[in-house]
């Protein structure tokens, strides 16, 4: 794993350090932690730099002319300077976690270490003082990066009791940095589950999409299946993992799957009834776009054995799954199946698609206006099935799509 050997002050936007120097100019300390200074330590892109410090959220409020209490009961204040945003937290210790998610009660806290101590893992657990230059680790969190291995701060068995989410999030990591879960953490998740149970579906979906943006998504799921986060999460997943072999295939199809998410998690779930799965992603909060697109993914499966079809099979095919659905489709069924079990399906469709070939009667050559004027009809399902004759005939011989021929099929028809 490579790790930088120091910080460098200057990727820490400007803004962010003049926040800190009005704090410190105030008194108080003024630190950027968390994910931030992982990724930065990692080389890794960093989106959001939080920041934390000892003064208390209503100070922090005084200092700055713009501000936004976006969570100030657990003192979170966002500054917005320069037209940028940054979250701005206050040292704090938690109280009881009664709920599973969140604590009933802070206390504001004054040393950098013990807001640290309440931090779900090492990594994370990592400060810097981009005043004094000085790098905050009291958890050892710079040689786990080091070391590629992810361990909760202090006894894993509280904080995963602490917050069920902490769970999830460990196992997303594994997969997001592609880290190694330390075996004492590992051994502390099924004695959290009921926790985890705890946590809000919306929380739930937000992880699982976490992890399927990751390079290599199995990393995160066969954590999940070997600690029991399956079972919580998704019930109707855990008889396949108790077929290894089944398993692996899903884990290899995951991961072999290009993106987006929904392509991914139908290629991870494809042995998963249709229905069990609309369930699932309809409690999980997915939205209506995920959940119709995963599952028409999933119902899309398995292909068959494309090589016997025609090109009119082809065609009719496309006109199933539809034009956008192509690709993301045979992309799943080759992660699951392998691309030789495509038997040269995809370049069949790209040429189909080329050819632009209607795949619905609002693309004929010829409308249901038209067809009521030169044969006399009216405005019924007789000529709802005329077009949809019109269709199959085309998908048969896509030559057939022009105003004449389709009229003189459309007359024979008529005619029978």
């Amino acid at each position: 794993m490579s790790v930088r050997s120091d910080f460098d002050p200057a990727a820490i936007p400007a803004p962010a350090r003049a926040i800190c120097e009005v704090l410190r100019a105030d008194g108080h300390g003024a630190w950027v932690v968390g994910g931030c200074v992982r990724d930065h330590l990692l080389g890794r892109a960093v989106s959001d730099w939080d920041l934390c410090t000892s003064a208390r959220p209503e100070r922090v409020m005084k200092l700055f002319a713009r501000t936004i209490p976006t969570g100030i009961a657990h003192g979170t204040v966002t500054v917005v300077l320069d037209r940028e945003h940054f979250e701005v937290t206050t040292l704090r210790g938690d109280g009881e976690y009664s709920d599973g998610r969140r604590p009933d009660a802070v206390r504001f806290l004054d040393d950098i270490a013990d807001d640290l101590a309440r931090r779900d893992f090492t990594v994370n657990a990592i400060a810097y003082d981009p005043i004094a230059g000085a790098l905050v680790d009291p958890h050892g969190g710079l040689d786990d990066l080091r070391r590629g291995v992810l361990r909760a701060v202090g006894d894993p068995a509280q904080r995963f009791g602490e917050d069920g989410l902490r769970v999830l999030r460990g196992a997303r990591f594994t997969a997001s940095l592609g880290f190694d879960l330390d075996p004492a953490t590992e051994a502390a998740i099924p004695g959290a589950l009921k926790v985890l149970r705890r946590v809000s579906p919306e929380r739930v979906r937000e992880e699982w999409l976490k992890a399927l943006k990751a390079p290599s998504p199995s990393r995160a799921f066969d954590v999940m299946a070997r600690t029991g986060i399956l079972g919580v999460n998704i019930p109707a997943l855990t008889a396949p993992t108790h077929d290894p072999a089944a398993w692996e295939r899903s884990l290899r199809a995951v991961d072999a799957c290009p993106p987006p998410a929904t392509s991914r998690l139908a290629a991870l779930l494809h042995t998963v009834d249709p229905r069990l799965l609309e369930g699932w992603l309809r409690t999980t909060k997915f939205s209506n776009e995920e959940r119709a697109t995963v599952v028409a993914l999933r119902r899309a499966l398995p292909l068959g054995a494309p090589g016997g079809w025609s090109d009119a099979d082809v065609r009719r095919w496309l006109r199933g799954v539809g034009r956008a659905a192509a690709g993301p489709v045979l992309d799943v069924a080759a992660a699951v199946d392998g691309e030789a079990a495509l038997e040269g399906l995809r370049a069949r469709v790209d040429a189909a698609l080329a050819s632009e070939v209607p795949l619905s009667v609002g693309e004929l050559a010829i409308d249901g206006n038209a067809l009521m004027s030169a044969l006399g009809m009216e405005p019924s399902r007789a000529l709802g099935l005329l077009l949809a004759s019109l269709l199959e005939q085309v998908l048969d011989d896509p030559t057939r799509n022009t105003p004449e021929a389709l009229l003189a099929l459309a007359r024979a028809s008529r005619s029978h």
